[in-house]
């Protein structure tokens, strides 16, 4: 019996250091916290909800107000009245993005050493196709600069066509280049 009231003992002391440390709260009280929080979620869905209906925000920074139907006289028989969107969807702005097409442009490089083609790379970067005329190398020079582009190009997605035995053009990422004369060879 002195083992189960030892036991007992500890049990009540373990029990009172825990609830110290953890208190109880009352059920009722989380219950109206949980309650107020789902109030206020709802009021803040709402406003948003409401001032989304009545603006939307594009891409530029700015907004547009959205279409209400005009208060004078009554819709027409292929007019039918507009109702405000709801669901999911509603809760994001609506962005607008445009593109913009740009000029192609193409520079012609005639490398007459091997530290001559790092400005084509740099162009090949930015989106500007570049034309290699290779005349005024030796072969192996030649072979050196060439795999050097050839390389730069396949990294950056680009393509190398063959214009003659020492003219290459270099057309980065998004450049189409077709070679008429093959197309009418093959039809």
């Amino acid at each position: 019996m002195g083992a189960e009231s030892l036991f007992s003992r500890v049990k009540d002391m373990v029990s009172h250091v825990v609830d110290s440390f953890i208190p109880i709260a009352e059920d009722e009280e989380e219950e109206e916290e949980i309650r107020a929080q789902q109030a206020s979620q709802t009021a803040q869905t709402t406003q948003a909800a409401q001032s989304f209906a009545s603006e939307r925000r594009v891409a530029n920074g700015g907004t547009v107000s959205s279409f209400s139907s005009p208060s004078y006289g009554s819709t027409s028989s292929f007019q039918s009245p507009r109702t405000p969107v709801t669901g999911e969807g509603s809760s994001t702005p609506l962005t607008v993005h445009t593109t913009k097409v740009s000029e192609l442009r193409v520079r012609i490089h005639r490398p007459r050493r091997y530290d001559d083609a790092a400005p084509a790379v740099v162009q090949l970067k930015q989106g500007i196709a570049i034309a290699v005329n290779f005349d005024c190398m030796s072969e192996p020079e030649r072979r050196r600069v060439c795999d050097f582009l050839n390389g730069a190009c396949y990294v950056m997605h680009g393509t190398a066509h063959v214009v003659s035995s020492t003219i290459i053009l270099y057309a980065p990422k998004g450049v189409d280049v077709t070679d008429p004369l093959a197309a009418t060879k093959t039809n």
